[in-house]
C-alpha cells in the first residue's frame, strides 16, 4: 500500500478540508467537537497538545469522566470524518497518539495559517513588492470566522490579522514608493475595511491621493482619520508626519465638509460598536454624530440617526427614552420613504423589546408598506406616495442621499436591509403571538431582500426567524441547518450577542434531538460568551444551559434560572423574561414527574 495522500486544512476564511487524491474527506461533520479538536490541533504549534488541554478547551463545564467520553467520541468521529475509508480498529493515517499527547501526523498535513505565516515573515525579512503581494494574497480570509469569539482562537486570530496588516502596509508603502499610488491606495483601503483608525494606512492613502493630485480628496481622508482615532478612544490625535500630509493638501483646499465626515464617520463606528454588543459607547457615538448634523440643519439625517439610536436605546435602557428620542425627531412630510419607514422601524423595536408585539407588529408592517410605495424598481419619473405633498419619492430620495452622504448603491442596499427588517420583525412578532401559521410568508419574503442587502448581520437575523418558525411546527432538522447557517453568519458579522444567541438556540435544538453533549458544549459557549454583556443575552444563553442540565442536575438547573431571570429583569427584555417563566415551568413539572 502506497503513503496516504496529504491532507490540506483550510483555516482561512473557514475551516475546510481537502485531499488532492482518494476518498475526499467528509463534507458535514457529525459532531462539533470533533471539528473542534482538528481545529485546535490545526492551531498548536507542532500540531499537537495534551489530551486533557483538549477536554478543557472542548468541554469547559463537563465533569471528567464525561470529558474522556466526549473526547473519545470526538476523536473517533474527526478520523473518519478525514479519512472516510478507515476500517474499524485501524490506525488513522492523519490523527495520531502518542501517550497523553494528540498530533497531526508529521508530513502529511498541510495548514494553509502556516503557509501565510511563512511567506509573510520571508517578505517583510527583505522581500520586494512581488513576494510582500504573494504573502497579502495567501491570507485568503479571518482565521476561523465561524469561531470569531471561541478564546482558543483569539491569539492566533490577532497574531495573523496583525501579520497581515503589517505585510498589507509594506506593500502599499512599497507600491507608493514606486510610484503606483493607484494601487497604494487600493491596498490601504483593504487595511481601513478592517481596521477603520490606523493611522498607517490613512497616512498612505492621504499620501496617494496627494501624489495623484487630489488634494480635496487628500483633505477629507485626514479628516476621517482624525475622527476615526478620535471615537475608537485610541487617546491621540494624528501624528505630526499625517498632519504635515494635511497641510501640504490644504495648500489648495476645496470647500471642505469636516463636520459632515465626522458625523458619518461617527454613525458608522456606532454601527460597529453596536454589533459588538457595546451598546453604551453605541450611544455615546451617536449622540454626537445626532448633535452634529443638528448643527448642519440636516432633517432627513437627523431623523435617521435619531432612529437607530432610538433602537439602541430601547436594548440598553428603558423604552422611554428611546421613545423620547425618536418623538424629537420625526420626519419630514416630503421626506423620502426610506427615512420614514426607518423611523417606523425604530418605533417597531421599541415596541417589540417592550412586550408590545401586536402594536410592533402593526409598525413593521406600516415601514414595509412605505417601501413598497416607494417602488425603487420603478423608472425614476414614477411620483411618489401620497403622503409625499411635494417633491416626487425619486426627489425626496436625492435630498436623503445629499443629506447623509450615502451613494446610490448604498442606498438600494439600505432600502433592500429595510425591507428585510420589517419582514422580519412581521414574522417574529407573529410567531411570539402564538400566530405560527402568519410567520411562515414574511419570513421566508425576508430572505431575498435580506441577501440583496450584503449585510451578513441581517442575514443571520433573517435565517433566525426561518429557525424559529421550523421549530415551532417541529421541522427540527430544518431548524437545524438555519441555525448553524445563522451562527456562521452572525460570528462573520463581529456579533459576539448575537453569536451567543444562536449559540443557545441551537443547544436547545440539540436537546430536543436528544443529543445531549452537542446541546451541552453550545449552551456552555454561549454562556461564556454572553458574560461579558450580562442582561438579555446572558438571561437567553442561562436558560438554554438551564433546560441541557434539567434532567441530569435540577439543582444547578434551578441555580442557573434564578441568575437568568436577574439577568432578564436587568436587561427589560419581556421576550426573555417570558423565556425564564417558560423554563421554570418546565423543571417544575419534570420534579413533578419524579415524585409521582
Amino acid at each position: 500500500m502506497g503513503a496516504p495522500p496529504t491532507l490540506r486544512i483550510s483555516l482561512l476564511g473557514g475551516f475546510r478540508t481537502e485531499r488532492p487524491a482518494g476518498v475526499p474527506p467528509a463534507e458535514r461533520w457529525p459532531r462539533p467537537g470533533a471539528r473542534t479538536l482538528v481545529k485546535l490541533l490545526a492551531l498548536a504549534p507542532g500540531h499537537q497538545l495534551h489530551r486533557e488541554h483538549l477536554m478543557a478547551e472542548c468541554w469547559p463545564h463537563a465533569e471528567l469522566p464525561a470529558a474522556q467520553r466526549n473526547l473519545r467520541v470526538a476523536l473517533h468521529a474527526a478520523r473518519h470524518a478525514l479519512e472516510p475509508e478507515l476500517t474499524p480498529r485501524a490506525a488513522s493515517s492523519y490523527v495520531v497518539a502518542d501517550g497523553s499527547l494528540l498530533r497531526l501526523a508529521p508530513g502529511r498535513v498541510v495548514v494553509d495559517a502556516d503557509r501565510a505565516g511563512s511567506l509573510a515573515e520571508r517578505a517583510l525579512a527583505g522581500g520586494d513588492t512581488a513576494q510582500l503581494a504573494a504573502a497579502l494574497d495567501a491570507f485568503t480570509g479571518d482565521l476561523l470566522p465561524e469561531d470569531r469569539y471561541a478564546p482558543w482562537a483569539e491569539p492566533h486570530r490577532t497574531r495573523l490579522a496583525e501579520l497581515r496588516v503589517r505585510v498589507a502596509l509594506a506593500l502599499a508603502r512599497a507600491r507608493l514608493d514606486a510610484g503606483d499610488a493607484e494601487q497604494a491606495a487600493a491596498v490601504a483601503r483593504l487595511v481601513l475595511e478592517s481596521a477603520p483608525a490606523d493611522e498607517r494606512a490613512h497616512r498612505v492613502l492621504i499620501g496617494a491621493y496627494l501624489r495623484q493630485g487630489m488634494r480635496g480628496a487628500a483633505a477629507r481622508q485626514y479628516e476621517r482619520c482624525a475622527a476615526a482615532m478620535d471615537f475608537a478612544d485610541l487617546g491621540a490625535r494624528p501624528a505630526p508626519e499625517t498632519t504635515r500630509l494635511y497641510r501640504a493638501a490644504l495648500d489648495h483646499p476645496p470647500e471642505p465638509e469636516p463636520e459632515a465626515d465626522a458625523a458619518r464617520v461617527r454613525v458608522a463606528l456606532a454601527r460597529t460598536l453596536e454589533r459588538s454588543g457595546r451598546y453604551a459607547d453605541a450611544v455615546h457615538v451617536l449622540r454626537e454624530a445626532l448633535a452634529s448634523y443638528e448643527l448642519q440643519r440636516s432633517p432627513d439625517a437627523c431623523t435617521l440617526t435619531a432612529a437607530r439610536l432610538a433602537e439602541v436605546l430601547s436594548r440598553a435602557t428603558t423604552p422611554d427614552e428611546a421613545r423620547a428620542t425618536l418623538a424629537d425627531h420625526p420626519p419630514r412630510p416630503d421626506a423620502a420613504p426610506d427615512v420614514h419607514a426607518a423611523h417606523r422601524m425604530a418605533e417597531s423595536m421599541i415596541l417589540f423589546n417592550d412586550g408590545e408585539y401586536e402594536a410592533g407588529l402593526a409598525a413593521a408592517r406600516g415601514a414595509e408598506e412605505l417601501l413598497r410605495a416607494d417602488g425603487r424598481d420603478a423608472p425614476p419619473a414614477r411620483p411618489g406616495p401620497p403622503w409625499v405633498s411635494a417633491p416626487s419619492g425619486a426627489a425626496a430620495a436625492g435630498r436623503l442621499e445629499e443629506a447623509t452622504g450615502q451613494r446610490r448603491p448604498d442606498r438600494q442596499a439600505e432600502h433592500a436591509a429595510l425591507l428585510a427588517r420589517s419582514l422580519a420583525q412581521q414574522a417574529a412578532c407573529h410567531g411570539l403571538l402564538g400566530r405560527n401559521a402568519e410567520a411562515i410568508a414574511p419570513a421566508e419574503r425576508a430572505l431575498a431582500p435580506a441577501e440583496e442587502s450584503g449585510d451578513p448581520a441581517l442575514l443571520a437575523t433573517v435565517l433566525s426567524v426561518l429557525r424559529e418558525n421550523a421549530r415551532r411546527s417541529g421541522r427540527l432538522r430544518k431548524a437545524l441547518e438555519h441555525g448553524w447557517r445563522a451562527l456562521t453568519l452572525a460570528e462573520q458579522a463581529g456579533r459576539p450577542t448575537a453569536t451567543a444567541f444562536e449559540r443557545a438556540n441551537l443547544a436547545e435544538l440539540h436537546l430536543l434531538l436528544g443529543e445531549a453533549d452537542e446541546a451541552e458544549q453550545l449552551a456552555g459557549a454561549a454562556v461564556g460568551l454572553a458574560e461579558p454583556f450580562g442582561g438579555t443575552v446572558l438571561a437567553f444563553a442561562l436558560t438554554a444551559l438551564a433546560r441541557v442540565r434539567a434532567a441530569t442536575d435540577p439543582d444547578s438547573a434551578r441555580s442557573l434560572l434564578d441568575r437568568a431571570g436577574r439577568c432578564a429583569h436587568e436587561g427589560g427584555h419581556r421576550q426573555a423574561v417570558d423565556e425564564v417563566r417558560a423554563a421554570r415551568a418546565e423543571l417544575a413539572e419534570l420534579a413533578g414527574r419524579r415524585r409521582g
